[in-house]
């Protein structure tokens, strides 16, 4: 049976173990007073309504059966609705609401948040999609019909029902981040309560999420080389940032591979494998920094990338909290940092599409009007047909550029193993010539994710430690003149002390024995017995 942490933690609490509750208000307090303000519509109110809440479950049991979870979303959603109903006098949580299926407190979320006015934002948002993910998402999302009787109503598989809900609400995003950054704040939050997996019940830590005005910019992240690519109408990217903190995590604190007590994760499993380290990389071009989560860690590293890379500011540790971090934290920092340019500029060509989309992009390259000297900023990697080829970009400094045409669908490693047996088995020209032509396009991404599958678990074996955020930032632009790449990853962890049944500490803070003896010498030449403080140093601030 899956371990209850959280029932573990407050049964520790109800034993005198006070720090204990202290860490689950931590987890729920936010989630709790989010709750109760898509009930009730007033901040203020819902922080009142958060600590009463808060209080009755100090005061009052968890009822045997129940989850910890369970037990104070009922008491949160009583609560609020009391108060909304301007009942005066309190009403007592009843045995037959105790009694209900855990189930029913999810559903509440979504009739919440479905009601009135944020059904009516939502359902407007809806209509703007193209028509065959409009009914899918409507249906499923908004009337709760199962996948098999949408199946039935649209005539399509279940199978394509469930990838149009997907694709859905990727497109649902950009229509919410049209309307600009204040209503996305707004939508975001029912968008992600309704569409995915109650957000309020899960123990997932999300990080701040940047918002691109621009949507040809997005951009999704993996964290690992080896990993199944996502749909292939999504720009994908993996940078060996995220794998240098983990490696970090894995080497200085596990000591081994990291597990999560709540079982097996494809990601941590595959960056467990540590297929990418600071080998791959030269010294000059990456920064890391390990230590306790506070305000000098924060200003030790922007002092450090100024100095090694002149970086001036990183809105990137804005996302780790390092004012009120406890003294059981600490953060992993990692920086990727490049610079590079062509040996010659490339021309700017004309402007042209890009695939199937109608919308042009900008491309540079060289075409029949180029010097020749670009030439040599280039050279064939493999050329098979106009669909399948690659070229590789040669730059002044000790990188280089390769691009692989390709429409199959891979993993990055996949790639590239196959673009190496392409290129040791091709025997055409690898020199471009004056007929020859390329055209590649402006490329400009600055993105953020914090990968939530990491995040909010007991990492197993320690009994005590989890992981609090798992973030990654890429700002990364190439063009006619070469390409820059910043990238930031971090870790943010945390020991819990409730949990550390087997911490030791060696604090002789009260009656102790001293010895002084020879080594080697079979009894002691001094002996100290120490019990009270007369010859103990005094401190200046007593």
């Amino acid at each position: 049976m899956k371990k209850d942490i959280d029932l573990e933690l407050y049964n520790r609490y109800l034993n005198g173990e006070k720090e204990a509750f202290e860490i689950l208000y931590k987890k729920y307090k936010d989630k709790i007073q989010y709750f109760i303000f898509n009930i009730i519509k007033d901040y203020q109110k819902a922080e009142d309504i958060t600590q009463e809440t808060f209080i009755y479950v100090l005061q009052h049991k968890v009822r045997q059966g129940c989850s910890f979870k369970y037990y104070i979303y009922l008491i949160a959603k009583s609560r609020a609705l009391n108060y909304k109903k301007m009942i005066t006098r309190r009403i007592e949580i009843h045995d037959q609401y105790i009694a209900e299926d855990l189930q029913e407190v999810e559903r509440d979320i979504s009739e919440i948040i479905i009601k009135e006015e944020e059904n009516k934002l939502l359902v407007e948002a809806i209509n703007m999609l193209d028509d065959k993910y409009k009914n899918a998402i409507y249906l499923v999302k908004v009337e709760e019909l199962s996948y098999k009787e949408v199946a039935n109503i649209l005539g399509e598989t279940e199978n394509n029902i469930k990838n149009l809900i997907h694709r859905g609400k990727k497109e649902l995003r950009k229509i919410l981040i049209k309307k600009g950054f204040d209503s996305m704040s707004k939508f975001s939050k029912i968008l992600l309560i309704i569409l995915c997996t109650t957000l309020l019940l899960s123990g997932i830590v999300y990080a701040i999420t940047k918002i691109n005005e621009n949507l040809e910019k997005k951009v999704e992240l993996t964290p690992t080389f080896t990993g199944k690519l996502g749909n292939t109408d999504n720009n994908s990217m993996w940078i060996g940032t995220f794998n240098l903190a983990w490696n970090e995590l894995m080497d200085n604190y596990i000591n081994g591979k990291i597990e999560f007590d709540t079982g097996n994760s494809i990601m941590a499993d595959e960056l467990n494998k540590q297929l990418f380290t600071a080998n791959n990389l030269s010294e000059s071009d990456y920064y890391i920094k390990v230590g306790q989560t506070l305000p000098d860690l924060k200003e030790t590293i922007k002092v450090d990338i100024k100095n090694k890379f002149e970086i001036e500011n990183s809105e990137f540790l804005d996302n780790i909290n390092f004012e009120n971090a406890s003294n059981k934290s600490f953060t992993i920092y990692a920086l990727l940092f490049k610079q590079f340019d062509f040996k010659v500029p490339f021309d700017r060509v004309n402007d042209d599409k890009f695939g199937d989309n109608e919308e042009l992009v900008k491309y540079f390259g060289i075409n029949n009007a180029s010097d020749k000297e670009l030439t040599e900023n280039a050279e064939v990697i493999f050329y098979d047909s106009k669909d399948e080829f690659a070229i590789r970009l040669l730059t002044n400094q000790n990188d280089e550029i390769l691009l692989y045409r390709t429409d199959q669908n891979k993993s990055f490693n996949q790639y590239y193993e196959s673009l190496k047996q392409k290129e040791e088995g091709y025997t055409g020209a690898k020199k471009l010539d004056d007929k020859d032509e390329v055209k590649i396009p402006y490329i400009d991404i600055d993105t953020i994710i914090n990968y939530d599958e990491l995040c909010g678990k007991f990492i197993k074996g320690t009994d005590s430690m989890y992981i609090q955020n798992a973030l990654q930032n890429v700002k990364f632009s190439l063009n006619e003149k070469g390409g820059h790449l910043l990238s930031e990853a971090g870790i943010k962890g945390e020991y819990n002390s409730a949990l550390m049944g087997n911490e030791r500490t060696f604090y002789f803070d009260n009656n102790f024995v001293l010895f002084l003896k020879e080594k080697n010498k079979d009894k002691p030449y001094m002996a100290l017995k120490v019990d009270n403080i007369n010859i103990l140093q005094k401190s200046q601030n007593s």
